[in-house]
């Protein structure tokens, strides 16, 4: 068998068992467990509580006790404090509202991102009811909530910012003793909120501090999965509804010691986790959206949980001392916005690594920035893939260029070879030294055809990564409706093509590609050949239409190159 063709079979199998145990294995159940089905995403409106909910303490053992500890608190105190006033904040990118008792958020509207493709759908907010009720931005001090245990008041009223402005809400209490003051920083052109916490005391003090969030599962796109429709075609029941992305959960994100780490929805969380020492950041996270909070430093230390619908994320430091008469301050900072690259990265406490494109990041980093460099020409997405198609492909040409001649040579080999395995037969050895001095003497070499195909394998997963993880494409249209009808077609390159028609001309394109392609001299091995188009044409009515969109291309440039080289033999 010729071993050119043996390793791109191989390769081309690799890559279709990978991409089918992913799909399936999401949509089974077998790599996370799934979500709740409950998600409650509230409008502005809706989403304060009428008075202060238990707060989610566990008091004595919030940073430094067992991680089995969950995050929920004791029973609220007989006299229950009254959540206060509400006060909002409302800049060209969000609009925050905030309760007067301690600061807490209750909502946070997104501006410019929509729950779905429908114009008139809510805004994303990205803390829904049931977050609210668990006092996101909330400060404990000794395991305790300021926020019910404290009187408040609040320096300052609703804010409404203008691009290159910047405000500030300070929030004072007073609890057992000690005098807690929160200063909140609000920037009109960025998803980050500062906070300075002063606190001060007549004694000295040592106190455990903590700072909160929670939100419930984030906006994610809503299709039906392939697999679900495949089943509904064979077996009947009822039409499947559309679900959350496969390829899209929310999990609980964090950077210890400068490394990436995250946890899905599952026993880990239900039952709590700690991270001791050295956290830079933690927070609730999907592909899209990200909330969270940035302390760092070597005595930060985090802990996450989930109950029912809502993740709980809580970060700070033990052992903070507060001197006799003076005043301690302690800095964070939060994050709650989409993942654009442009606002992580200027994040303090490395907030970019929360872009996490996996073991190909130093690949898909670049190609995102070169899909906006694109865009911000072509203004259209769809366009933008097909630029940076062009682009990865003029890269790759010349050595596409040299596969090419190396395959139309061992084509010519090929009725030499076969008279080869006629004569030895059984003679493996004796076989495979001659058809290696057979490509010795034509001066052949039969993994020259592969170095392409090997070189742009992690290119293409970069590049599966990158659509898959970038904001921008996340409702971004290419064709949105179908042409002369209003039927809504490829409206959003983040999902799959609802029409399958991009993966069926995709499967086209790789069936005329193999077409061109010099034949093997191994009639077995051609025929599982004609097994791949099919297999990715079916893995492809699950891809985001981006990948497909950037597939296609790629094979129909590299038809318009082999059809170019076969007419220069």
């Amino acid at each position: 068998m010729d071993e050119n063709k043996r390793l791109l079979l191989a390769l081309a199998i690799a890559c279709a068992i990978f991409f089918a145990w992913q799909g399936l294995a999401s949509y089974m159940g077998w790599l996370n467990p799934p979500e709740p089905e409950k998600t409650v995403r509230q409008t502005l409106e809706d989403a304060a509580p009428a008075s202060l909910p238990p707060a989610p303490s566990a008091p004595d053992a919030v940073l430094d006790g067992d991680p089995s500890v969950r995050l929920e608190a004791p029973a609220p105190p007989a006299a229950a404090v009254e959540a206060g006033r509400r006060v909002t904040v409302d800049t060209p990118l969000y609009t925050a509202v905030f309760l007067s008792n301690g600061g807490l958020l209750q909502s946070f509207v997104l501006k410019g991102y929509r729950e779905n493709l429908d114009p008139d759908s809510p805004e994303v907010n990205l803390i829904s009811r049931s977050a609210a009720a668990t006092a996101p931005l909330g400060v404990l001090i000794d395991g305790l909530p300021s926020w019910s245990r404290a009187v408040w008041t609040l320096e300052g009223d609703n804010l409404f910012l203008k691009p290159g402005q910047m405000g500030a809400l300070t929030f004072s209490g007073v609890m057992d003793g000690l005098r807690v003051e929160r200063r909140l920083e609000f920037f009109a052109n960025g998803y980050l909120i500062g906070e300075k916490l002063r606190l001060s005391s007549p004694e000295a003090r040592k106190v455990k501090l903590a700072f909160t969030f929670g939100a419930s599962t984030l906006p994610s796109e809503e299709t039906t999965s392939i697999f679900s429709d495949i089943r509904y075609v064979l077996f009947g029941g009822e039409k499947p509804l559309p679900e959350p992305s496969l390829y899209n959960p929310t999990k609980v994100a964090w950077l210890e010691n400068g490394s990436f780490d995250d946890e899905l929805a599952g026993d880990t969380l239900n039952k709590g986790m700690l991270i001791q020492g050295n956290v830079s950041w933690m927070g609730v996270t999907n592909n899209y959206f990200l909330g969270a909070i940035s302390m760092g430093g070597s005595a930060a230390s985090a802990k996450g949980s989930m109950r029912e619908d809502v993740f709980h994320v809580l970060m700070g430091k033990t052992g903070v001392e507060i001197p006799a008469e003076q005043t301690m301050q302690e800095e964070c900072a939060y994050f709650l916005g989409p993942k654009e690259t442009r606002q992580l990265d200027g994040a303090p406490n490395n907030l970019g690594a929360a872009l996490d494109y996996g073991f190909f990041s130093i690949i898909a980093r670049p190609l995102v920035t070169l899909l906006q460099f694109f865009y911000s020409y072509a203004h259209n997405y769809g366009l933008a893939i097909i630029m940076l198609t062009i682009l990865v492909k003029l890269v790759f040409w010349p050595l596409s260029q040299k596969s090419y001649k190396s395959m139309q040579q061992m084509k010519k080999l090929q009725p030499m070879m076969a008279k080869i395995r006629e004569e030895y037969g059984s003679d493996k050895e004796a076989m495979n030294k001659e058809i290696m001095q057979l490509y010795k003497t034509y001066k052949v070499n039969p993994a020259s055809g592969c170095l392409p195909i090997l070189v742009q394998i992690p290119v293409f997963f970069g590049l599966y990564q990158a659509l898959l993880n970038a904001i921008e494409l996340r409702q971004a249209a290419f064709i949105a409706h179908l042409p002369f009808t209003d039927t809504l077609w490829l409206a959003d390159l983040s999902v799959r093509d609802p029409l399958f028609i991009t993966p069926l001309v995709m499967g086209s394109t790789m069936f005329l590609q193999q077409k061109l392609t010099p034949a093997s001299g191994d009639p077995t091995q051609a025929k599982m050949m004609l097994f791949m188009p099919p297999i990715f044409t079916l893995l492809c009515f699950n891809f985001p239409a981006g990948l497909v969109l950037y597939w296609l291309v790629n094979n129909v440039i590299s038809i318009f190159q082999q059809w170019w080289q076969l007419r220069q033999v």
